[in-house]
């Protein structure tokens, strides 16, 4: 049977369904923990969104919850994804996108009127622009080197590397971009 979609949902009860649909039960701290090393690079819900929207799922029958008793702390949740949540999450990534991809980068926003600004200023932002591309193709470059010592790109771990794989032609071409533009305002001298 084909899941209806209860109005309105939200990506980041999905974001919480797929997470959960790995087959593990958890908490809504490893679900926070989860984002952080995986749809977190290129999706990044506030934590409270995070616990609001796993009442939101539990509430529409998506997924389970149950206590979880703890001796040296407060006892904890953990979800469960259901049925009608799994046939949900089917029917979401079946559908169509709502919006196509956008940038949205205060960095190029600020450089884009880099006019008003001094060469030097300008530079100096290329730059800290520069090093944060290096620092994530270094660390999602880290995370395909995990992902090849646990046995590779087969099976589940296929479509999360997939997704890898464009974070990190992301970043290099982020680090390209930026040794470029570097290059051409020191041959141009001056305000460009």
């Amino acid at each position: 049977m084909k899941a209806r979609l209860k109005a309105p949902t939200r990506d980041t009860s999905f974001a919480i369904l797929g997470l959960l649909s790995m087959g593990q039960e958890l908490s809504g701290y490893d679900l926070v923990k989860a984002v952080e090393g995986s749809v977190g690079f290129f999706w990044t819900p506030a934590k409270s969104q995070i616990y609001a929207e796993l009442k939101r799922v539990v509430s529409l029958g998506w997924a389970t919850e149950r206590e979880v008793p703890q001796s040296n702390r407060p006892d904890k949740r953990v979800y469960t994804l259901t049925p009608e949540g799994q046939d949900a999450l089917h029917t979401w990534l079946k559908g169509p996108d709502e919006e196509p991809e956008d940038i949205k980068s205060v960095f190029l926003l600020k450089l884009f009127y880099g006019h008003l600004l001094d060469r030097e200023d300008v530079i100096a932002k290329v730059l800290e622009y520069r090093e944060w591309a290096r620092s994530m193709l270094a660390r999602y470059e880290a995370i395909d080197q995990l992902i090849d010592e646990h046995g590779g790109h087969e099976g589940p771990q296929f479509y999360p590397w997939v997704t890898l794989t464009y974070g990190i032609a992301h970043a290099r071409c982020g680090v390209e971009w930026s040794e470029r533009l570097l290059q051409e305002l020191e041959e141009k001298g001056g305000k460009p």
